[in-house]
């Protein structure tokens, strides 16, 4: 019985020590979780760069009357651009920020507001340095509006064909530069992203210019939003003539084989200067299509003579082999 007290006391002290390691163990893969779980919410690009991190509800909810007075209401003259998904405006806040305002058309929202958001910010939670970045949304009973940066250098399309006197012409290492950027970003959107997102409307207007002339892909995602009801097929083809994949014309359906069709006739572009449908070529041939007129030409070998002229032969025959 004298033994009974001390054999309590070795037990006791077992015990505590068996509950403080299960507590320090417990302790333990709590942090490593909370560690993991921070890991999965930072976005890394293609080249291993890790982004900012973006969590949802980090979009601002813009003011109808707020966007009304930035861009002097909807004004002709402040639009950057049109295209199937409705007119981009240009506009300045009341701190002078410059942002682009892009006033959606021909939506349907079966869910209303909330099933607009949620798209909204599956769309923003895609985040790579050759991705449009979103920075807002407005919503009315009659009106859907995104909010994005402004791009300072405006389009490919811009920079390659609309350009004013005195402004520079895209040189060869910058075009081979947006080139590679902008397959990135596609890459990031059919690859990176929960789900996939397919642009369906790839080409030089929709690949934009930061201040570093690095490109930068907009426009994605806005099939889903313009109806929310819309899987990988739909009713009605979206796109740009010129741009569009053959088999999504027939079928309907896209996927990223039509991205990258769209993404290959902007290499195109940028190697030519020339738009993806010109109906003056008719005057002397037959393809009206950017695509069947170096097809031809590169059968007859005459490559170098379908290279912008603006470059000034400033360029490697070689890389624009490789690149068509």
């Amino acid at each position: 019985s004298s033994q009974t007290p001390k054999v309590g006391i070795i037990v006791g002290i077992i015990g505590g020590f068996i509950i403080l390691l299960l507590f320090s163990s417990l302790l333990f893969f709590l942090c490593k979780g909370r560690r993991k779980g921070y890991k999965g919410e930072v976005f890394v690009d293609v080249a291993g760069e890790v982004d900012r991190r973006i969590a949802f509800g980090q979009l601002k909810r813009f003011a109808w009357r707020e966007l009304q007075l930035a861009t002097d209401s909807f004004s002709e003259k402040n639009i950057l651009g049109q295209g199937g998904f409705g007119k981009v405006y240009k506009g300045v806040l009341s701190d002078n920020t410059k942002i682009a305002v892009k006033r959606l058309t021909d939506f349907e929202s079966p869910g209303g507001d909330a099933a607009f958001q949620r798209e909204v910010e599956m769309i923003s939670v895609a985040v790579h340095r050759n991705l449009l970045r979103l920075i807002g949304f407005c919503t009315t009973p009659t009106e859907r509006l995104l909010v994005y940066p402004f791009m300072e250098n405006l389009s490919v399309a811009y920079r390659l064909r609309e350009l004013k006197p005195g402004e520079p012409v895209l040189d060869w290492p910058t075009r081979k530069r947006i080139a590679l950027g902008a397959a990135r970003g596609l890459e990031y959107l059919h690859e990176h992203c929960n789900p996939k997102i397919i642009h369906r409307d790839v080409k030089a207007a929709n690949v934009l210019l930061d201040e570093d002339f690095e490109a930068v892909v907009g426009d994605f995602g806005l099939a889903k939003l313009v109806d929310v009801r819309q899987t990988n097929v739909t009713t009605q083809v979206r796109g740009t003539m010129g741009h569009i994949a053959p088999e999504y014309l027939s079928t309907g359906k896209s996927s990223e084989r039509t991205d990258v069709f769209g993404y290959g006739i902007m290499l195109l572009e940028l190697v030519t200067g020339q738009r993806a449908i010109d109906f003056s070529r008719l005057e002397e041939e037959d393809d009206v299509l950017l695509l069947d007129h170096v097809k031809k030409l590169e059968r007859e070998k005459k490559l170098g003579a379908i290279v912008d002229q603006n470059l000034n032969e400033n360029y490697n025959i070689e890389e624009v082999e490789a690149m068509i």
